[in-house]
């Protein structure tokens, strides 16, 4: 199973490694009269991509910066209630002699979402104070 599951994540992969380099490698190719229009060309490209990263890092630096007490929260809440989760479902299979050991993984992620939940709400009215 395990090797199939592989397989099919290769070949996806293969996949979309051709389908995105293909657009590409046809987009425009350097040849010996047009290098300069060539080297224009990618110059721009990089220029507008720098410009664009510079604003989304701006732009989320802000949005972060407003909600930041609430993915504090959130992201205090996941670990504490993943730790807790995680903590009950190990001492349940350990009193069960491993047989409630595979209830871990849902128990963490459980925990992880009900302390993510909790610690947002509890972050978000300091973020608004004024609402």
């Amino acid at each position: 199973m395990r090797h199939r599951m592989g397989r099919t994540l290769a070949a996806a992969g293969l996949a979309t490694l051709v389908f995105v380099t293909a657009p590409a490698a046809d987009a425009a190719s350097p040849t010996s009269e047009g290098r300069a229009e060539w080297r224009g060309w990618l110059s721009d490209r990089t220029d507008g991509l720098r410009d664009g990263a510079e604003r989304a890092i701006i732009l989320g630096g802000a949005l972060l910066y407003q909600n930041r007490h609430m993915v504090a929260g959130l992201t205090l809440g996941c670990l504490a209630g993943g730790a807790m989760g995680a903590t009950g479902a190990v001492a349940a299979g350990a009193a069960t002699g491993g047989a409630a050991l595979p209830a871990t993984g849902p128990a963490a992620a459980l925990g992880c979402a009900l302390g993510a939940a909790a610690g947002g709400a509890l972050g978000r009215p300091l973020d608004q104070p004024m609402e």
